[in-house]
C-alpha cells in the first residue's frame, strides 16, 4: 500500500490575492514525493472555504487511493494518475472493503453511513474533474452504490471475507452499537480529571481546562492569541490585563460558518490560562517557533505544542484519542466516545444552575427565558435558540439530580468558575466512594 501524507497549506492565493488555507496530498515514492496535482486543484478550488471540510476531504481521497494501490489493476500506475482510470466499480468495491475490515476486527467504526458518506465525498471530487474538463473513467451520472447492507446474502458475504473471524457481529447490529457509542452524555468530572492528567503534553490539558470556562470550539481555541487586537485588544496575559469585573467579552471571528460572536470569559480562566500554561511553558516554544519558522510566533497565536509548532484542530483530536487510549489500558469503563468537544457543555450548565437554581428540578414551563437563551446561543454558537436552551437545562437538571443530596453546596458554588465548580463535584464524588466505616 503506497504512502500518503496530508499536508496542511498557508499562504497568500496569487490568483485571488487573499490568505488562504487548505490540505494537499503528496504521494511519498521510494526514490521521490510527488504532489497529487488534480486532488490538490480540487482541493483549492473547493474546500479552501473550511479547513475542516477540506480535511474530510483530503482523507476520503487519501484512503480511496491507498486502497487502490493494492488492487491488481493499479500495480504499474503513477497515482498521480489514479483519478484517470479509478471507476464506479472500484469506489463500490472500496466501500465493501471498509465493510469487511470492520466486520474482521469486530468494531464498530468506521459505520455504514460513515462509509456512505465517504463515498458521497468522492463522488463530489470526481464530479469536480469532469466539470473542470478532466478526463475520469467514473460516471457521475449513475448514483452512488450503496451496498446492501441489510441484505443477509450481502452480510454472509462480508463475513466469509472477513476470515480471520470466527463469529462476526453483524452490520445491522455493529451500526445499532456505533450509534449506542455515539451518544455524547455531559463529560463526568472523573472523566475530565483522567483526561488532564493523561495528555502528553500540557499545552492539550491547558486547553481543555480553558475549554471547560470558556465553551469554546477547538477551532476557536487554537485563534485565541496571546495578545488581541481591534475589538479583542484588551486580551493579553492576565498580569498585564486591568479587569475590574468577574468577566470579560472576547470577540469570535470567522467561527463555524464563517459567523462572528462574543462570548463571556471568566477572569479567573485567563488567569488559569496564565497560571497552567503561558507562564510555564510559552516562552521556550515560542523560541523553538523561531528555530523552526525564522520568526517569532505571531501575537495572534498562543497555544503551542511543545515542539514548538501551533496547535491545530486536528493535533488536539489526535492528543486526546492517544490520551483516551492511555486511560483505557487502566480504566476498560471510559467511554470510548469521550472527545475534547464535550468539554463545551460544562460552562453552559454551570450557567443555567446559576440562573435558575432549585427551578432546574421543576417543570419546565415557566423556565425559557429570551434573554438567558440567547447567552447560551452566543456562547455556544449555535443556530437554534429553543433547542439549545432546552438541551442545556436538561443537562443542568441531571447534575442536581444526581448530586441531590449536595444541592446547596452545588447552587453556591455555581458562582464560581467552571473548573471550580467541576472541582467541587470531583470532591463530591470522592467523598461519596468513601464507606462510613472509613469516614470513621
Amino acid at each position: 500500500m503506497i504512502n500518503i501524507t496530508k499536508k496542511k497549506l498557508n499562504y497568500v492565493s496569487s490568483e485571488l490575492d487573499i490568505p488562504v488555507q487548505h490540505f494537499i496530498l503528496i504521494h511519498d515514492g521510494a526514490k521521490q514525493s510527488t504532489l497529487l496535482s488534480h486532488v490538490n486543484l480540487f482541493l483549492y478550488r473547493c474546500t479552501r472555504a473550511s479547513l475542516k471540510t477540506s480535511s474530510r476531504y483530503a482523507s476520503a481521497i487519501s484512503m480511496f487511493y491507498r486502497y487502490l494501490s493494492t488492487q491488481k489493476e493499479f500495480l504499474n500506475r503513477a497515482p498521480s494518475l489514479y483519478y484517470l482510470f479509478a471507476t464506479n466499480k472500484n469506489i463500490n468495491r472500496w466501500q465493501t472493503s471498509r465493510e469487511r475490515r470492520r466486520v474482521a476486527r469486530n468494531a464498530v467504526s468506521p459505520s455504514t453511513e460513515t462509509i456512505f458518506e465517504d463515498a458521497k465525498l468522492l463522488m463530489n471530487f470526481f464530479r469536480w474533474l469532469g466539470d473542470a474538463g478532466f478526463a475520469t473513467s467514473v460516471n457521475i451520472q449513475l448514483r452512488t452504490w450503496i451496498p446492501p447492507y441489510k441484505s443477509s446474502r450481502y452480510q454472509q458475504y462480508v463475513s466469509l471475507m472477513a476470515k480471520n473471524v470466527i463469529d462476526a457481529t453483524s452490520i445491522s447490529v455493529l451500526d445499532k452499537l456505533n450509534r449506542q457509542s455515539s451518544y455524547s452524555g455531559l463529560v463526568s468530572p472523573g472523566e475530565i480529571r483522567e483526561l488532564l492528567e493523561n495528555y502528553n503534553d500540557p499545552v492539550y490539558s491547558a486547553l481543555f481546562y480553558f475549554a471547560l470556562g470558556t465553551a469554546m470550539r477547538p477551532m476557536d481555541l487554537c485563534k485565541f492569541p496571546y495578545f488581541g487586537n481591534g475589538e479583542n485588544r484588551h486580551i493579553m496575559p492576565f498580569s498585564s490585563m486591568n479587569l475590574d469585573l468577574p468577566t470579560t467579552q472576547y470577540t469570535i471571528n470567522d467561527s463555524k460558518g464563517k459567523k462572528t460572536r462574543t462570548i463571556i470569559i471568566h477572569r479567573d480562566a485567563l488567569k488559569d490560562l496564565e497560571e497552567n500554561y503561558i507562564a510555564p511553558y510559552y516562552a521556550e516554544r515560542a523560541k523553538k517557533y523561531l528555530n523552526i519558522y525564522g520568526k517569532k510566533p505571531p501575537l495572534s497565536i498562543l497555544f503551542l505544542n511543545k515542539d514548538g509548532h501551533p496547535v491545530t484542530p486536528d493535533k488536539i483530536a489526535s492528543r486526546t484519542t492517544a490520551a483516551k487510549k492511555k486511560i483505557l489500558k487502566t480504566n476498560p469503563n471510559l467511554r470510548p466516545n469521550l472527545r475534547f468537544y464535550d468539554s463545551r457543555d460544562w460552562w453552559p450548565t454551570q450557567y443555567l444552575i446559576r440562573c435558575f437554581g432549585d427551578e432546574l428540578l421543576k417543570s419546565n414551563e415557566g423556565l425559557y427565558n429570551l434573554a438567558i437563551a440567547q447567552i447560551l446561543q452566543s456562547q455556544m454558537g449555535h443556530s437554534q435558540l429553543k433547542t439549545t436552551f432546552t438541551h442545556y437545562i436538561d443537562m443542568a437538571r441531571v447534575v442536581l439530580s444526581i448530586h441531590k443530596g449536595r444541592r446547596t453546596e452545588i447552587l453556591k458554588a455555581a458562582d464560581y468558575k467552571a473548573s471550580d465548580f467541576i472541582g467541587l463535584l470531583i470532591k463530591i464524588e470522592d467523598e461519596s466512594e468513601i464507606s462510613p466505616r472509613q469516614a470513621d
